[in-house]
């Protein structure tokens, strides 16, 4: 449709400006052969089997050019937009070209265009710069159809941003060369990520804490060690993709997360045993259902054996691995706690309990139980090791057990509530994780079986939980940060870093639950 308005051709100046060739007294000598149109989506400009007898420069809006009901190529604002080749050789085009977003264009007909050249050699620069435009537009769209689909939809969103809102999911296919159930997938995975990326927010900005976080110096240094004791020394990696997968994941700066001003001796141990634990986590997480606890109970068998002295045992090769492993940290703890034996009992306890705990899930997921929330609550803290990295907070500290040993036992309540506030925030970010492998064993997954409640729901509430449990630490901890005792305000400092360090490692520093978990803002 013909707009009838106050339009002169001097309004294309600004947009074609960087000729300055031509001053805006000569574009209004161009005002007899050029209209400005307004078309509506849908509005058909050339026809398949029509001879093109006009070119356009769109100032906004977007149109589509069609070949056998395909959609081609799109043109949008600065675009000339023509069927270049009927226009030329005025012969019947091939392709059809329709409005696909409302648009407003310049219209200048085959017959004008020869006219003005005549009268106005002047505009010879003119007409030649658009027809480079012309020919690099349509080379660039050539280079962007042959680039692979999501490098493909990736540049038309960087040059045509929003273009997708505007076509049909087959318009969208066709033109990116692929079926529509390739973009239906695509735009799940779209929305799933968005959606995960808008829950990230949430728990960075509601999972925060009063105290700070902070990773040890020397974690690079720590990182190449421990890959090569846990890959060449015990081979408790099986192969190069699971050594890949330890480094990838950054799993050793849990470690360093946990215990940010340990001693490296006792570093490197604790972070050894981490290693260790990871690693048979992942792998009797690979096991078929069947034979979890089975294995579990033979990892148990060995490592029992060690903290009972009994060393001559035949257990499969890769459960001895993981056996020889345990032996030779046991066989070392003593020197570092400077062989206090109350504080060994205490570990070896802790210990078994991660043991029986870790067997109780794999036979839950042998005979598919799901557990009550009171059973799991009971157990969570001991299995997913939250547990043990607070049993373990003495070894960390520059000082013999015996002289925190009364703080130590003070802080049973402090303890308790720090080993709930770990498991929740790993419940809270492996969830999506743990959905897709069917896993029953998380919080969330839980709270939304027993509860009936939707995902959103079950989150508010978890993190609803969460604070509370927060509250409570702190109220228990304000005894230790008052106290004139040196060693209870370190010892509190200490199980502090095991809650935040556990959630910023999660956040920031592994994508173990989700490749979008540590990526920047």
């Amino acid at each position: 449709m013909k707009i009838d308005m106050d339009w002169s051709p001097v309004h294309l100046k600004p947009l074609l400006d960087y000729i300055k060739k031509v001053s805006e007294e000569e574009y209004a000598l161009l005002s007899p052969y050029i209209e400005l149109e307004d078309s509506k989506p849908g509005e058909i400009l050339l026809k398949s089997g029509a001879t093109e007898i006009e070119s356009r420069f769109i100032i906004q809006g977007m149109i589509g050019k069609f070949y056998l009901g395909k959609l081609e190529r799109l043109y949008v604002q600065g675009d000339v937009c023509v069927e270049m080749d009927s226009y030329a050789n005025q012969l019947p085009s091939r392709f059809e070209l329709k409005v696909l977003q409302q648009a407003k264009f310049t219209r200048l007909p085959y017959k004008n265009a020869n006219l003005i050249l005549e009268k106005y050699p002047q505009f010879e620069d003119l007409s030649e710069e658009l027809y480079r435009l012309l020919r690099y537009r349509e080379e660039e769209w050539q280079v962007v159809s042959t680039l692979p689909f999501e490098q493909a939809r990736t540049a038309l969103n960087k040059h045509y941003p929003g273009f997708e809102s505007v076509l049909t999911q087959k318009q969208l296919a066709d033109l990116l060369g692929v079926d529509r159930k390739t973009i239906t997938r695509h735009n799940n995975k779209e929305y799933a990520e968005a959606k995960l990326k808008r829950i990230i927010r949430y728990y960075k900005s509601n999972l925060k804490y009063p105290f700070e976080s902070k990773i040890h110096d020397e974690v690079d240094k720590l990182d190449a060690q421990t890959l090569v004791w846990g890959s060449i020394i015990h081979r408790i990696f099986s192969g190069t993709r699971d050594e890949n997968k330890y480094k990838k994941l950054k799993l050793t700066w849990l470690a360093a997360r946990l215990y940010p001003d340990v001693r490296w001796e006792k570093l490197t141990w604790i972070a050894r045993l981490y290693a260790l634990l990871f690693a048979m986590d992942d792998f009797t997480d690979q096991l078929a259902e069947g034979i979890k606890a089975e294995v579990w109970g033979e990892i148990s068998c060995g490592f029992y054996g060690v903290l009972e002295g009994d060393n001559c045992m035949i257990l499969p090769k890769s459960i001895m691995a993981y056996r020889n492993a345990f032996y030779e940290l046991w066989m070392k703890l003593p020197k570092l706690v400077n062989h206090d034996q109350s504080y060994l009992d205490y570990l070896r306890d802790e210990i078994q309990s991660y043991l029986k705990s870790n067997t109780w899930e794999a036979e839950n997921r042998d005979n598919q139980v799901i557990p009550t929330m009171e059973d799991y609550l009971i157990q969570r803290p001991f299995f997913s090791g939250g547990q043990l990295s607070i049993s373990l907070t003495p070894l960390g500290m520059d000082c013999d057990y015996s002289e925190i040993k009364d703080a130590f036992t003070k802080s049973k309540a402090i303890r308790d509530l720090a080993a709930k506030l770990i498991f929740i925030t790993n419940d809270l970010f492996s969830y999506e994780k743990e959905k897709r492998l069917g896993d029953f064993h998380n919080l969330m997954i839980l709270k939304i079986h027993h509860e009936q409640l939707k995902e959103d729901r079950a989150r508010e509430e978890i993190v609803g939980y969460h604070r509370q449990l927060l509250m409570e630490f702190n109220k228990e901890a304000e005894v230790f940060r008052k106290s004139k005792i040196s060693t209870e305000q370190e010892l509190l400092k200490q199980i502090e870093f095991k809650i935040s360090g556990a959630a910023s490692w999660s956040l920031y520093d592994t994508s173990r639950y989700h490749k979008l978990f540590n990526e920047e803002e």
